[in-house]
């Protein structure tokens, strides 16, 4: 009796293991769709802010220029914001997106990611980067 005592509790200890795992892989999951559906939110907000001012948001003035008018040059000439309901200034592990204008690999627009699960450039997995521009091997 006491042996199937101690292998029911072996058993729930394991299971209970691979049960943590999986919700921890699934909640790392969730955050980087959060993470995805708030960069392509950013994106469609940062559109429409240089359709209305005929330019994005320098790198200075960065995505806070959806939700305030900039003040600093370049100034906006028709803005009509604020382009998002709520600011975003942090990705869902904490970290601010990175922004930059003229982007590296959106010379005629930005660049706009963020570093993913480790905030560091790279990575792979829930650490991999996601970006604003497509990747070669995404073509």
């Amino acid at each position: 009796m006491k042996r199937v005592y101690w292998i029911g509790i072996i058993v729930l200890l394991v299971g209970g293991g691979v049960a943590t795992a999986r919700f921890f892989q699934q909640t790392e999951h969730g955050k980087r769709q959060q993470a995805i559906e708030e960069l392509e939110h950013l994106m469609f907000a940062l559109d429409r802010y240089a359709k209305d001012n005929g330019d994005y948001p320098s790198t200075d003035q960065g995505i806070a220029a959806l939700w305030e008018s900039p003040v600093g040059a370049p100034v906006p000439p028709n803005w009509k914001g604020p382009y998002i309901d709520t600011p975003v200034v942090a990705d869902p592990w904490g970290n601010p997106y990175a922004y930059r204008r003229p982007g590296i690999h959106g010379t005629f627009t930005y660049d706009l990611l963020s570093y993913g699960s480790d905030g560091v450039s790279g990575g792979r997995g829930d650490a991999e980067d996601i970006v604003s521009w497509l990747r070669r091997d995404e073509l």
